[in-house]
């Protein structure tokens, strides 16, 4: 094909927004397209419930918030808890009182104006008291209440983040009755994210353990790789799950949502591969840019057309490059922009 000469001047200007790589063997195999659900572990997402029965009173955060461990997030008015905490604030009192009792006991023992059995019975009766108020104090600490610090009875409580994430979904509306061990939202955790593929079973029997694809989001690739075969077949859809960890993932990745999977089955064969961003259609033809062969001072570059045999997540494998063969990777419309003017400085 003809030629298109670039000359070093008008690049000049666009220099730093060209960049070149060199074409690299790599393994491809059979590329299967399918469909993949955005999922999560059940290990990455808690559910905040409501200790006891009562009233949503108020929530601190919203659907899609961001909270970090230890954040509070609900609180609840609870007539469970009043009983509970005047129950506490009671027992309080009495073991104060039955104290004092004891040691009026223990000074007329020494005596020998008490018996024994007086003296054990108010052991015993003190024993019992502080044995119903250990006990509220730990359902007190369950609920994020310390009891030390009650002077009165209370009728609300505070539940917290367990750990950081976003809130998935309130499950609760405000202002709702709820009983106790109620979910009352969802907390995610963004630390890691997987995609079950659909696959028809022939296919997923070949994945292995070196298998990987990408996952198409927003335009964008993204690896996967393969963690497990699930043992079910999808009864609606009749096909097999195939479970992929991502690797990287945009910000704002969301559950349960459908996008599309690029999976490299074997057998594998080698390939040349170039980045995707380097293709371009010029004059009809898929075309890569690399530096010209003309002895010349200046730097020139000129179209090579190449055959596409498969698209491989941000990469595809071509014909009509050789190994390490340089082409331009990045800025290719300032490379062919400038062509296409050289080309009509030429036809005048």
């Amino acid at each position: 094909m003809t030629k298109y000469l670039l000359l070093l001047l008008p690049l000049w200007a666009f220099s730093n927004e060209i960049s070149m790589s060199h074409a690299q063997i790599k393994p491809l195999g059979k590329i299967v397209k399918t469909n993949a659900q955005i999922t999560q572990l059940s290990n990455q997402k808690q559910e905040i419930v409501s200790r006891l029965p009562g009233h949503v009173e108020h929530y601190f955060v919203t659907t899609g918030q961001e909270v970090k461990e230890g954040e509070k997030v609900v609180l609840i008015e609870s007539i469970a808890l009043s009983k509970m905490s005047a129950e506490y604030v009671a027992l309080k009192q009495q073991a104060n009182a039955s104290k004092e009792q004891l040691g009026a006991i223990k000074k007329l023992y020494k005596k020998g104006l008490s018996s024994q059995n007086e003296l054990n019975q108010k052991i015993i009766a003190l024993e019992k008291i502080l044995a119903k108020q250990n006990a509220l104090v730990s359902q007190l600490k369950s609920l994020g209440i310390k009891a030390s610090d009650l002077k009165e009875a209370t009728d609300k409580f505070t539940l917290y983040a367990h750990s950081s994430g976003v809130v998935g979904e309130i499950f609760a509306p405000l202002h709702s009755n709820v009983n106790a061990q109620d979910a009352l939202m969802s907390i995610v955790n963004r630390n890691n994210y997987y995609a079950i593929a659909y696959m028809s079973v022939d296919d997923a029997m070949k994945i292995t353990t070196k298998t990987t694809g990408f996952v198409s989001i927003s335009g964008k690739k993204y690896l996967v790789n393969f963690v497990q075969l699930l043992p079910k077949i999808d009864k609606k859809t009749q096909r097999a799950k195939v479970l992929f960890k991502m690797t990287k993932y945009p910000k704002n990745t969301l559950i349960n949502a459908f996008v599309e999977i690029d999976i490299s089955l074997e057998p594998y064969k080698n390939v040349i591969m170039i980045k995707k961003s380097a293709l371009s259609l010029f004059s009809g033809e898929w075309v890569v840019f690399g530096k010209s062969n003309e002895a010349d001072s200046e730097i020139l570059y000129e179209p090579k057309v190449v055959q596409i045999i498969a698209y491989n997540g941000d990469e595809v494998a071509i014909k009509g490059l050789k190994q390490n063969e340089e082409y331009v990777s990045d800025g290719v419309y300032y490379v062919k922009s400038m062509l296409l003017k050289s080309a009509i400085g030429d036809g005048d």
